[in-house]
């Protein structure tokens, strides 16, 4: 267990993690589909969800691309994490022994609104800055003319794909346990992602694992047509709760709501 770093008036930066084990992510999916099986129907109607964005976001990916920017945009810095505190916080009452309800999940969801956006500000800054730099190495005009500016880096499939992976590898070592401890701790967006980054750093070899469970459970998904994300998204979200629970270590500030 870490130290959590200091600031202003003793308040911690960061909270403590754990070191997890290798196997720790196979344990986490089994947790999150054993809360799938307690609750099938709640589940259900997450996925059914995350599956309908996904067709609507593949229709607007045929429709005009700028129209499918503003949904992958909204899909992922606002309707995706307000999906997730739902299944977080139906994996937390699950672990309470208490029946998951969308009533208590809305009004969770309600009591945190402030930090979720702070968090999302954040993730759309890095987005925006995603979009900047694929912009340069895609080498197109980013002003009209009569003062066209271009990239001086040329476009290359190799190029594109690294400035996507980076910020891919910097927006899941953010997320990996920044929202479930928001949900658990009315942690600020701050606090969290420090929290989630350390703990990132801190159990390099487990996430990478993790990260690469998620990969392969996203590629079935879509070699369904999405409909495998109808059971895949809430397993992994409750999946997410499970390993927040066991790297985290969590104050009583969670366990007043």
């Amino acid at each position: 267990m870490n130290t959590a770093v200091s600031g202003e008036n003793n308040a911690p930066l960061y909270a403590g993690c754990r070191r997890l084990a290798l196997d720790a992510p196979f344990r986490w999916l089994r947790k999150g589909w054993q809360d799938f099986r307690r609750a099938p129907l709640h589940s259900l109607a997450y996925g059914v969800i995350f599956t309908a964005i996904g067709w609507l976001l593949i229709y607007l990916s045929r429709v005009d691309m700028i129209y499918f920017l503003l949904g992958l945009f909204a899909a992922v810095l606002v309707v995706g994490p307000a999906l997730a505190f739902g299944l977080y916080d139906a994996s937390r009452q699950i672990e309470l022994n208490r029946s998951p309800s969308f009533r208590h999940e809305r009004r969770k969801a309600l009591h945190e609104m402030g930090h979720e956006l702070m968090l999302a500000l954040w993730l759309s800054l890095t987005f925006m800055v995603l979009l900047l730099l694929i912009a340069t190495v895609m080498d197109v005009v980013v002003a009209p003319p009569p003062y066209p500016v271009r990239a001086a880096v040329p476009m290359t499939d190799t190029a594109f794909l690294v400035v996507a992976a980076v910020f891919g590898v910097l927006l899941f070592c953010i997320s990996a346990f920044a929202l479930p401890m928001i949900v658990d701790q009315d942690a600020t967006a701050v606090t969290a992602i420090a929290t989630s980054l350390n703990a990132v750093w801190r159990n390099k070899g487990v996430i990478a694992l993790w990260a690469l469970l998620v990969l392969v459970l996203a590629a079935a998904g879509f070699a369904t047509a999405l409909a495998g994300f109808m059971v895949i998204a809430p397993v992994l979200g409750y999946a997410t709760w499970h390993a927040y629970r066991e790297a985290i270590v969590a104050g009583d500030r969670g366990q007043r709501y």
